[in-house]
C-alpha cells in the first residue's frame, strides 16, 4: 500500500503541470496559502490592523478569540509568556497537534517545549493565518488540529520608519518593543529590539525575556531575497502548583487559602537561542513563481529543579528548508491555483538529566530526518463551484539512544539503547465549495493527517527509574468538516461542524512515567464566529464552540479524555466614538473540564469560569494608546488541574492572577 501511495504521489509531483496552462498572476511569499484558503477548510486571518488595535492582549489571548481556540497558562506572568494554544480539544497534547509556525518555518520543536511567543514582537507582525483542522499536507507533521502561520512585515517601504512601543501593567508588567526601518532604493535594513520582564502573579513566577532581530532584504521586483537574524535569552522562575487537600495543605482546600504560594520556591529555568531565517522568490513569469526558504534555530534550555534535587541540561539544533513552486493555471481547462514544493528538515536533540551537585545520571540523544514532497490545489470547476486536493509522503527517519551512568542513582533503569526507525507517513485533503448566492457560501472537506511522537514523549518523564519508550507508534487521523458562511455588507456569520477519527493517539501514561498508543478515539464539535458593524461604530463579534473528546473504543469507551472544557464563548464589543476615544469590553466564558491524569471519569470535575474585560484605546499628539481592565470581577480561578490517580477530591492547580491593569503606548517617529 505505501508503495503503490508512493508512485503515485511522485507520478502527480511529476507530470501534473502537463496539464497546466497560464492564467492570472498570483503572489505568495511566507504563506503556504493560495489566496487565503484551502477550498472547503475554515480559515481565519488576523490582519495587523486588528492585532495592533488589541495591543494589550498576547498572541495566544488574540487567538483564542476564535473559536475552537483556548489558552493554557500555568503562571500568569502576562504578556504571553508560558502561554499555549489548544485548537479543538488536545488537552495535554494540545502543543504536539497545533503546529506554529514564523515565515512559514515550523517553530513548533520535536521536544515538549512551548513556543515562546514572546519572541516574537507584535509589531512586526504583517497577519496571522490560522487553520482549523488538518493542514498536514502543506505542513506535515504536527498540523493534525490546525496550523498557526506568524508573518512578519517583510515589505520594502519608501522612506525610513521608526517605531516605540512601551507597556506597563500590574505585578510589574513591563514591556519596550523599539524597531526601525534604513531604505535605499530596493534594498532595505530592518531592526528590532524587545524587553519583557514581570513579577507573576505567584511567588517565584517571575520572567524576563530579551530578544532582537536585525533583517536584510532585497526586492528587484520579479526576484527577491531576505535574511533575518534573531536572538532571545529568556529567565522564568517556575512556581509549581497549588495542592487541594495535598501536600504543604493536606486537608485543606489550598486553592483557596493561599493561591500565590509556591511549592517549588527556588525551581527556575533559562533559554537561549538564536534563529536565521532567509528566503528568496523568483517569477519566471506572471504565471509562476518559485520559492525558496529555509531556516537554522539552535536553543538550549537549563532547568534546576531544587526541590527535588534534578537538573536538566538540553540542546535542540533544528535544520528547514522548503523550496516550493506557485502556480496560477487551468487543470483540463478548468482555472487553478497550485503549490508543489518538497520539504526537508532535521533536527539534533542532546539532554543531560543531573542530579544537583553530582554526575549526569542519563544521557539521550536523537537525530530526526524528514523529506516530504506535496502539492495542494484550488480548481475553480465554475463560477459557483470549487474544488481543492492535495497530498504529502513524509519519510522519516529516526536515530534515538541513551546513556545509563549507575554510579549516580544505583537504582536508574532503562537499558542502553540505539535504534534506528523509520516511519513514513501520508496526509491528504479533498475539499469541495459551493456559492449558493452572493450571501451564502456551503463548504466540505476531508483528509488524513499524521503526528510523530516527539522526543519527550518517547524519553518519557518523571524520576529516573522510567524507562523510555523509543519504539511509540505514529499517530493518525481521519477527519471530516463541513461549513456555511453568510456574508452581508455588515455582518459574517462562519459556521462550521468537524469530525475527527484518530488512530494510535499518544499519550501520557502517568502509572508508568511513560507515553503509549490510546485505544481509539475522537472528536467532534461546532464552531461559530459572528461578525456585526453597525454604522462603522459598534463593532460586535461573538465566537462560539461546543467540543467533545472521547475513547471510542477499549474499557474506557465513551469516556472523557481529559483537559477539553465542552463549551467556550467569547463576547468582544467596541465602541468607535472618536479616533481619540473608542471604548471596549470582552465577555469570556469557559464550561468546566475533566482534570488532567482523570482518566478514569471519577474525580471532582474542574470547574468552568467566566471573566469579564474592558478598556479603551485611540490615538492623539501623533500617539496610540490603550487602557485595559483586566479581570475586573477579581475572578480567582485557573485554566489547568491535574488530578490524584487514586485519591478523590486530591488534585493540583496553577492559579491565575485577579484584576490586573495594562497600559500600552506606540508612537511612529
Amino acid at each position: 500500500m505505501r508503495t503503490f501511495l508512493f508512485k503515485l504521489s511522485c507520478t502527480l509531483l511529476v507530470f501534473f503541470p502537463i496539464f497546466l496552462s497560464a492564467q492570472e498572476e498570483i503572489i505568495i511569499k511566507s504563506s503556504r496559502l493560495i489566496k487565503d484558503k484551502i477550498v472547503g477548510a475554515q480559515t481565519y486571518i488576523m490582519d495587523k490592523e486588528f492585532i495592533q488595535s488589541n495591543s494589550t492582549k498576547s498572541i495566544p489571548e488574540l487567538l483564542a478569540k476564535l473559536p475552537g481556540i483556548k489558552i493554557k497558562d500555568l503562571r500568569g506572568g502576562g504578556l504571553g509568556a508560558s502561554q499555549s494554544i489548544d485548537i479543538r480539544g488536545f488537552g495535554d497534547t494540545a502543543t504536539k497537534n497545533t503546529l506554529i509556525l514564523l515565515n512559514g518555518q515550523r517553530l513548533t520543536n520535536i521536544d515538549l517545549s512551548l513556543v515562546d511567543f514572546t519572541t516574537i514582537p507584535r509589531d512586526s507582525i504583517d497577519r496571522i493565518e490560522v487553520i482549523m483542522g488538518n493542514s498536514a499536507v502543506l505542513f506535515g507533521n504536527n498540523a493534525t488540529a490546525g496550523s498557526i502561520n506568524i508573518i512578519t512585515d517583510q515589505s520594502i517601504k519608501k522612506g525610513d520608519q521608526l517605531n516605540a512601543n512601551l507597556s506597563v501593567g500590574s505585578l510589574g508588567k513591563f514591556g519596550s518593543y523599539l524597531s526601525g526601518t534604513k531604505t535605499k532604493d530596493n534594498f532595505s535594513v530592518k531592526g528590532n529590539h524587545n524587553l519583557i520582564f514581570s513579577d507573576g502573579y505567584r511567588r517565584n513566577s517571575g520572567y524576563y525575556q530579551n530578544n532582537g532581530g536585525i533583517e536584510f532584504s532585497f526586492d528587484k521586483g520579479y526576484y527577491d531575497f531576505y535574511v533575518n537574524l534573531r536572538s532571545n535569552n529568556q529567565f522564568q522562575e517556575l512556581p509549581g502548583d497549588v495542592g487541594v487537600n495535598t501536600g504543604s495543605f493536606a486537608n485543606s482546600n489550598g486553592f483557596h487559602i493561599d493561591p500565590r504560594s509556591s511549592d517549588t520556591p527556588a525551581d527556575f529555568s533559562q533559554n537561549n537561542g538564536h534563529n536565521i531565517f532567509y528566503g528568496g522568490s523568483y517569477d519566471f513569469n506572471s504565471f509562476n513563481t518559485i520559492i525558496i526558504d529555509g531556516s537554522y534555530k539552535y536553543n538550549k534550555s537549563e532547568g534546576k529543579f531544587l526541590s527535588s534535587s534534578s537538573e536538566l541540561d538540553t540542546r535542540i539544533s533544528t535544520y528547514q528548508l522548503s523550496p516550493r513552486l506557485l502556480s496560477d493555471l487551468k487543470v483540463f481547462g478548468f482555472s487553478s491555483d497550485s503549490i508543489f514544493g518538497t520539504d526537508f528538515n532535521y533536527a539534533y536533540y542532546y539532554s543531560d538529566r543531573m542530579e544537583s551537585g553530582k554526575a549526569w545520571y542519563k544521557k539521550y540523544k536523537m537525530q530526526d530526518l524528514n523529506i516530504a514532497p506535496y502539492f495542494s490545489t484550488n480548481v475553480n470547476l465554475s463560477e459557483l463551484d470549487s474544488i481543492s486536493v492535495g497530498f504529502r509522503y513524509q519519510w522519516n527517519w529516526l536515530r534515538a539512544g541513551d546513556t545509563n551512568n549507575p554510579s549516580a542513582y544505583t537504582w536508574t533503569l532503562g537499558e542502553q539503547e540505539t535504534i534506528l526507525k523509520p516511519d513514513h507517513q501520508h496526509a491528504f485533503h479533498l475539499g469541495y465549495e459551493r456559492f449558493i448566492n452572493q450571501n451564502n457560501i456551503f463548504s466540505i472537506k476531508g483528509g488524513r493527517s499524521f503526528r510523530y511522537p516527539d522526543v519527550d514523549e518517547r524519553v518519557g518523564s518523571g524520576f529516573v527509574s522510567a524507562t523510555h519508550n523509543f519504539r511509540l507508534g505514529s499517530q493518525a487521523s481521519y477527519d471530516f468538516e463541513f461549513g456555511h458562511k453568510y456574508l452581508d455588507n455588515n455582518i459574517k456569520v462562519q459556521t462550521n461542524f468537524y469530525y475527527m477519527r484518530l488512530k494510535s493517539e499518544i499519550k501520557y501514561d502517568n502509572a508508568t512515567f511513560t507515553n503509549r498508543n490510546l485505544a481509539r478515539t475522537h472528536r467532534y464539535g461546532i464552531e461559530n464566529k459572528i461578525d456585526f458593524n453597525l454604522n462603522n461604530q459598534l463593532v460586535f463579534s461573538n465566537s462560539f464552540s461546543v467540543a467533545q473528546s472521547k475513547y471510542r473504543a477499549g474499557h474506557r469507551r465513551d469516556y472523557d479524555l481529559t483537559g477539553v472544557p465542552a463549551f467556550k464563548n467569547v463576547v468582544d464589543i467596541e465602541y468607535k466614538f472618536s479616533e481619540y476615544l473608542n471604548p471596549n469590553i470582552s465577555l469570556y466564558y469557559q464550561s468546566s473540564q475533566r482534570m488532567i491524569n482523570d482518566e478514569e471519569n471519577y474525580q471532582v470535575v474542574q470547574p468552568g469560569y467566566y471573566l469579564i474585560d474592558m478598556g479603551f484605546s485611540g490615538n492623539g499628539y501623533g500617539f496610540n494608546y490603550s487602557m485595559m481592565f483586566n479581570n475586573i470581577l477579581d475572578k480567582n480561578y485557573y485554566q489547568y488541574a491535574v488530578a490524584s490517580t487514586n485519591s478523590y477530591n486530591v488534585y493540583n492547580t496553577y492559579p491565575l492572577e485577579g484584576f490586573n491593569m495594562m497600559f500600552t503606548l506606540s508612537k511612529d517617529l
